[in-house]
């Protein structure tokens, strides 16, 4: 049956009956769902009785003490599904139009976005919507925890990797941010234009990562492609701890532009090429949050920080 079709029956349906129903087929009994949903069996039984009633066709059968579930019962639970996902949507757009901006966002992202972004972006909009507040948390990997996700996440994906699509959360590509080497000034590369990967495979590096996540996948992506693997003779989470190891003579790095920043005096960065390591930097945005005006507003004010990173040299 056509989801069109099923938005002409919910007009006299009761939508709850069906979500009953649904519970009954993915626990495979009336018993079991009772459990789940804290119903009585007997309630969930007329429930389903009831809902038979509406569609007019068989959706179960008895089968000894319990129910055999009909090939159009299942359908019915498995089709009924998009409904539930536009229900949910309503529903927290109505709250949301009901109650007003939230007062507090939380923004996950990784450092570079932190520093480099996120202060401005927040100046922009505590002056345009001054009663919001805001929790920035960092979704960069962290040892002992799971992935966590803020009310907007701005994360990065390895460039050569497919996309990364996040159940219940808008994606949008903000940039593509290309790798660089960072060196001494004086270092044997330093004079060139571009360096490109291979060259980097007797030289000492410096790894911006110690547990591992999309920076390093990208790294090892375009140094397997070159033919070798980097000599890492150290590790750190911190970029700025390994600029300091770099200056320190410890060995080169290469980071994504975003998170070079300003270098200090006594180092330099070299675009790197054949092939061009690249992160993908995305938007994620909760969907039941997405059309409020000051959503709209922290997104549009991102994808014009990032229009000016397109254009950022070293």
């Amino acid at each position: 049956m056509f989801i069109s079709q099923w938005r002409t029956i919910f007009q006299v349906w009761d939508l709850n009956r069906l979500r009953v129903w649904r519970a009954v087929v993915k626990a495979g009994s009336v018993n079991a769902a009772a459990r789940n949903l804290q119903y009585a069996p007997a309630s969930v039984s007329q429930h389903i009785i009831a809902l038979e009633r509406t569609v007019g066709y068989p959706i179960y059968r008895r089968s000894g003490r319990g129910i055999e579930i009909t090939d159009a019962g299942r359908q019915l639970a498995d089709e009924s599904e998009p409904l539930f996902v536009e229900a949910k949507r309503l529903e927290a757009l109505t709250e949301a139009v009901r109650t007003g901006p939230r007062p507090r966002l939380t923004i996950g992202c990784f450092s570079s976005v932190a520093k480099e972004w996120i202060p401005t972006v927040l100046g922009e909009v505590v002056r345009r919507y001054p009663d919001l507040r805001f929790d920035i948390m960092t979704n960069e990997p962290l040892i002992g925890t799971e992935r966590r996700f803020g009310d907007l996440d701005i994360a990065n994906e390895p460039g050569h990797a497919e996309p990364q699509e996040v159940s219940g959360y808008r994606r949008e590509e903000l940039i593509d941010d290309e790798y660089m080497v960072v060196l001494p000034r004086g270092h044997r590369l330093s004079a060139q234009r571009n360096v490109a990967v291979g060259e980097l495979a007797e030289e000492p590096m410096v790894d911006l990562s110690v547990i591992g996540g999309p920076t390093q996948e990208v790294v090892e992506h375009v140094t397997q492609a070159a033919g070798f693997s980097p000599k890492y003779v150290a590790r750190a989470d911190d970029h700025y701890g390994i600029l300091a190891m770099v200056s320190a003579g410890i060995g080169v790095t290469v980071l994504p532009r975003l998170a070079i920043g300003e270098l200090p005096a006594d180092l330099t960065a070299r675009p790197l090429v054949d092939p061009t390591p690249i992160r993908r930097v995305v938007l994620l945005v909760r969907r039941e949050i997405a059309h409020l005006e000051h959503i709209e507003f922290i997104r549009t004010s991102l994808r014009s920080h990032a229009g000016h990173h397109r254009g950022y040299s070293v």
